[in-house]
This record gives C-alpha cells, sequence and structure tokens, in this order.
C-alpha cells in the first residue's frame, strides 16, 4: 500500500530560494527518453515528490507516530473518547492527530482527528462524533506518515542546504565545503557500529545527529529532542531508500537502453542490413521491445521488485542485534607493553596500515599519491590518491591529530579496525585479527598524538659532502 502526504508550501522559504524538487542521478540523464520517462515515472509512483510524499508500506521504515488498538469507545453529551492499547513506543501524540482506522467495521471508512490527547491513560478525545463506535480490539494507525512529514520538515530547516533535496550531498551551501556532505543514495553510511557487510543502524544515524563529524562541517544537533532526531533519521532513511531505488532502477535499464547501448545496437543492426540480413535491430525495433518489456510484470517489474526486496531485506537486518560490532574481549588501558604491540601490527606488511596513514602516521603513506584502483569498477582511477565510492578525493587520517571523525570512543575507533569505514578504501580487520590485537591498535592510535620523539629520530645523521677542494684533489 502506499499512502500520499502532502506538505505545506512553507518548504519553499525553509531554504532560502532553493526549489524543493528530486533530481536525477548523471546515469539518468544517459537513458533514452523513453527510458527515461519509464523511471521518471516509476519513481513518482513510489515516492512522490518533496511536497507530495508517496510512503510505501514495504518500506522498513517507523513512518507513524504509534499503532495500537481501541480498548475501549464512549460517547457521552457528543463527545466521543477512545482509550487505546498502544503497541509501540510513539513520538508525541498532539490535538489534530489523524486516526486511520485498519480493521473492524470503520476499516476503509474516513479518519476522525483528536481533539485531545491524555498520554497517561492513552485516552483520545475526538474532534467530532462518530456514525459508529469502533469495536474493542480495532486496529488503528495514529498520526500515519506524520514520522517522515515532521522529518521531512526538520531535514528543510537543519540540513536540505547541505544535502541537498534529493539528499544527493549538493546542497546551496556543498560547493564551499571540504569533506563534501554525505550523498545517502547508494545505501552507504561511512561511520557505524554494524559489521563491514551490513547497513547502517538507526542509532548510527542518530549518533551523527547527535555528535557530529569532528573535523568536518557536520555540526551537532544536541538541542534537538529525541523525537526531532528519530524523524530526521526516518526521513534520511526514506531519502536513501528512494536513491538507492532509482539507482538499481537506472542502472538496470542502461544495460540495452542507454543512448550508448541503443547506439551500440543499431550500429550492429545496420552492419547486419550491410551483410544481407533481412531482420537486423533498429532504433524503433528497440523503442518497441522496451515498451513490450516495460508493461510485461513478468519482465521489468519483477526485475525491479527483486531489487527492491532486496534492498528492504538488508535494510531490515541492519537494524537487527545480530548486526553489530560486539568485541568478545572488553577493552583495557593502555600500557607500554599494548602500545608497542599495536605499533608493531601498524607497521606489519600484513596489515599495511602504513601504506595508507603513512610509517609515522601523519596521512602520507604512498597510496596518497599512487594509481589506485576504483572501489566499484576495479578500473585504475584517473588521478593518483585515494577515492570513495562517490568519486571523491579522501585523505587518510593524520593520527597526530587526534581527531577521530567516527567518534573517540574506545568501541568507536575498535569498529573502524574491525568492519572498516564503509565507501572508503580502509578495510575491515576483524576477520583477521584478534581481539587482543584489535585492541592493542586502538591504544597505538590513542597514543600517537601524545608521542614525544619525533619521526625519524635515532637514525644516523647524513654525512657531510666534502668540501670542493677535497673533491678535485681525489680527482
Amino acid at each position: 500500500m502506499r499512502t500520499w502526504f502532502s506538505l505545506s508550501a512553507i518548504l519553499l522559504l525553509a531554504v532560502g530560494c532553493q526549489k524543493p524538487e528530486f533530481t536525477h542521478r548523471p546515469e539518468f540523464h544517459e537513458l533514452e527518453s523513453y527510458a527515461q520517462t519509464y523511471a521518471s515515472d516509476l519513481m513518482l509512483a513510489y515516492f512522490g515528490t518533496p511536497t507530495e510524499m508517496v510512503v510505501w508500506d514495504r518500506l522498513p521504515l517507523k513512518q507513524n507516530l504509534a499503532t495500537g488498538e481501541v480498548e475501549q469507545a464512549t460517547t457521552e453529551g457528543g463527545v466521543t473518547k477512545l482509550v487505546f492499547k498502544e503497541t509501540e513506543p510513539h513520538q508525541e501524540i498532539t490535538p489534530g492527530t489523524e486516526l486511520l482506522w485498519m480493521s473492524g467495521e470503520l476499516a476503509g471508512k474516513p479518519s476522525a482527528w483528536i481533539a485531545e490527547w491524555d498520554e497517561k491513560t492513552h485516552t483520545a478525545t475526538l474532534q467530532g462524533p462518530l456514525a459508529t463506535l469502533p469495536a474493542a480490539g480495532t486496529e488503528v494507525v495514529i498520526g500515519p506518515g506524520q514520522v517522515l512529514v515532521r522529518g521531512r520538515h526538520l531535514y528543510a530547516e537543519h540540513c536540505q542546504h547541505c544535502h541537498g533535496v534529493s539528499g544527493d550531498g549538493a546542497g546551496a551551501t556543498a560547493q564551499y565545503l571540504n569533506p563534501l556532505p554525505r550523498d545517502y543514495r547508494k545505501g552507504i553510511f561511512k561511520f557505524t557500529l554494524t559489521q563491514a557487510s551490513e547497513r547502517a543502524c538507526r542509532d548510527d544515524l542518530v549518533r551523527v545527529i547527535e555528535d557530529g563529524i569532528p573535523g568536518t562541517y557536520m555540526p551537532s544537533f544536541k538541542l534537538l529532542s529525541p523525537d526531532e532526531m528519530q524523524s530526521i533519521v526516518e526521513y534520511v532513511l526514506w531519502l536513501s531508500m528512494r536513491g538507492e531505488t532509482e539507482y538499481q532502477i537506472v542502472r538496470f535499464l542502461s544495460n540495452d537502453y542507454s543512448k550508448k547501448a541503443v547506439a551500440e545496437r543499431v550500429n550492429a543492426g545496420l552492419e547486419e542490413k550491410k551483410s544481407g540480413a533481412e531482420d537486423f535491430e533498429t532504433a524503433e525495433k528497440i523503442r518497441a521491445e522496451f515498451y513490450e518489456l516495460a508493461n510485461d510484470p513478468e519482465e521489468f517489474g519483477f526485475e525491479i521488485d527483486s531489487g527492491i526486496q532486496r534492498m528492504v531485506a538488508q535494510w531490515k537486518a541492519a537494524q537487527l542485534p545480530t548486526a553489530l560490532v560486539v568485541p568478545k574481549e572488553k577493552w583495557k588501558a593502555a600500557d607500554a607493553a599494548s602500545i608497542e604491540r599495536g605499533r608493531k601490527l601498524y607497521l606489519s606488511s600484513d596489515l599495511s596500515c602504513a601504506a595508507c596513514h603513512g610509517d609515522a602516521g601523519f596521512g602520507d603513506g604512498p597510496q596518497t599519491y599512487s594509481i589506485t584502483r576504483d572501489l566499484d569498477t576495479g578500473k585504475e582511477n584517473a588521478k593518483p590518491g585515494l577515492y570513495d565510492v562517490w568519486g571523491h578525493p579522501i585523505v587518510p587520517r593524520n593520527l597526530h591529530q587526534g581527531i577521530f571523525r567516527g567518534g573517540r570512543r574506545p568501541i568507536d575507533v575498535y569498529a573502524r579496525l574491525s568492519a572498516g569505514i564503509k565507501g572508503t578504501p580502509m578495510p575491515a580487520f576483524g576477520n583477521k585479527l584478534k581481539d587482543q590485537d584489535l585492541w592493542d591498535l586502538v591504544n597505538y592510535i590513542y597514543s600517537v598524538p601524545f608521542e614525544t620523539e619525533a619521526a625519524g629520530a635515532g637514525t644516523q645523521k647524513a654525512q657531510t659532502a666534502p668540501a670542493q677542494k677535497e673533491v678535485a684533489a681525489n680527482e
């Protein structure tokens, strides 16, 4: 089921002059026009527009203020009161909140609206009488979609000027920032406490909103309430799933219906025609083929739906406790022996930490000026240096600064080592190292900013070059 939710036009004022429209990824514009129309229509049906959102029930989002069932319904003096048994923790319920009937005689009938809410007794006083009182056990959604609507308003106020309307990291101020704001549309978030193969969990996003990302322009929003943070998280997840869905659709269509692919097929058809073939591909035939497959639910519909199912399953799995990085051994405060073991691991050829971060930890390893490979395609990058999956150049952390973007708690640094940093060349060592090894590395990393001995100390002094006269005499 999909539900539309309209947002006030006041959103136009929330970010200056930026018009709230979703933009397409660059690959979209490389499709043939009919494929663009198909993809655009699908995205509109699945997700709507920024101000006319479509909320898809199959997406694993906490979109409603609450769900529950009616325990008791009474009418006295024209005033109807409903007592609810709620089935999940909920956000604040205020006057004007919608009640959507999901079962019983009222299912499919017009919604009711709350005039007053008593949180202690979970009692709603309705704005007007009901033609029929709901029976006990009637299932109700309280505030359908309102978490996402709140999230959209808050996102427009606090996030959109950097992260953009579409969550593409291309907001009005993004061009002035380094590093660039996160692009959510691949479903990848860098700093998580989930394992390397898992998506981000909600707590990861809450932590970034609450603490910010040190060393970047991402600020802390500690003054937001827990409800406000949750609303933003759900909306960001919605944007991420929207972007990922478009990515899958465009990638699928690009195989045969990008401008380049169609041109190659037409050229191949012309060669067949020259060879005397009677049946060969033309632009018109390819277009007709496209429409035939697009209208067949067993063709395009099946492939696209399968991709969405995989995405939904992955996001659901990331919210389970089994997705988290959980050390088997507890962290112990650093001592000289632990730091020394960590340093040896850091410098070992097996881990190759120094290849990126440098022997002394200044973030100047040889990979920073070498030709590296694209993380998605495996092809060589055009310019030297390291790049993330968004195609942006990145610099390994300078450990001497003591700034850790994903958090500086022991578990944060442990998770960076165990699960890597998603979307970057930083690898995961969780399957290679024992817990004690990882904790030794954590302790060494903590010690680097406080090193008193300069890099290179203890090496032999370079010999002084002989004077010119001595050189001449030796000749």
